[in-house]
């Protein structure tokens, strides 16, 4: 017993001094690497709105190889929501990570436009009296104040905003181990996601917890695994990062509000930092989805 113990140690010690070594050499190179500067601005305060938006018009899309990834050429994109992923380990290292970052970004913005289309529509009954609400407001709301746990519609407003695509990315990337991840792969689950509900698609873990089998849910599409990823933000334990992003979108200032995320912590909020500055992902904040589809 007193072996295993000692072996635990030593392989936790190596593991903590590899991760180490990994953020040094990361921000020894960021400083090699041009990278695009983007301007962020200070958010403002949104005022009563007139709800006109519909929703996006998206392009469901089946993956046979690399090939069919769309890889996008300029900020204005089509909304291509896959509805499986494939293994890109056969691909050099550059264009893994650009068929990655280009098969993730279009389910981002659509999940991203989605929600602004129901936060629209929310900002715009804040001052409408709840007697002169419609049924179906009211259905709409309810819906919305179950999901996201709350039941003051200032604080649905603030849950029901998102942030920026270069955040995402990077933790899609990380946590799916840059999509060769047995979830990611088999059931479009970007960010692992669990299940504690029998009756919804999910996957069996293989290994189990505390001797008890997990679960981990099942999406038809990538967009449908981030819709799932900005309700967790939305309601969990974010209040922080919440907060924050309703003052700047500047990603590297809020990675660091991101610290519940993971339970290494800062390590996990300063390696989030980095991967976002040394593969450039910054320059995604800017994309969105083309107006035709809106």
């Amino acid at each position: 017993m007193r072996k295993h113990f000692i072996a635990f140690l030593v392989l936790t010690s190596t593991v903590f001094a590899f991760d180490d070594a990994y953020l040094k050499s990361v921000e020894a190179s960021i400083e090699k690497y041009d990278v695009e500067t983007v301007a962020y601005t200070t958010p403002v305060q949104e005022k009563q709105v007139k709800h006109s938006r519909n929703k996006v018009t998206v392009v469901n899309k089946k993956i046979k190889s690399p090939s069919d990834i769309e890889i996008f050429t300029n900020k204005n994109i089509k909304p291509i929501n896959y509805t499986n992923t494939i293994s890109l380990n056969k691909l050099q290292v550059s264009e893994k990570k650009q068929k990655f970052f280009h098969m993730i970004l279009p389910a981002i913005l659509i999940s991203k436009e989605k929600l602004k289309v129901k936060r629209e529509r929310v900002l715009s009954l804040r001052s409408t009296p709840e007697a002169e609400l419609t049924e179906d407001d009211r259905v709409f709301l309810a819906g919305l104040y179950k999901k996201y746990r709350t039941d003051d519609i200032n604080k649905l407003i603030n849950r029901l905003k998102t942030h920026p695509v270069s955040i995402i990315l990077a933790q899609a990337a990380i946590e799916s181990g840059w999509g060769e991840s047995r979830f990611f792969k088999k059931a479009n689950n970007i960010f692992g996601m669990w299940s504690v509900n029998k009756n919804e698609p999910r996957i069996k873990a293989l290994k189990s917890r505390k001797g008890k089998a997990i679960y981990l849910r099942k999406y038809a599409t990538l967009s449908d695994s981030i819709d799932d990823y900005f309700v967790l933000i939305g309601r969990g334990a974010y209040k922080s990062f919440r907060k924050k992003r309703n003052i700047t979108d500047n990603p590297l200032i809020l990675v660091q509000y991101l610290i519940n995320y993971c339970e290494l912590r800062e390590k996990y909020t300063k390696k989030l930092r980095n991967f976002i500055v040394y593969n450039k992902l910054r320059k995604f904040d800017k994309f969105q989805i083309d107006e035709q589809y809106l």
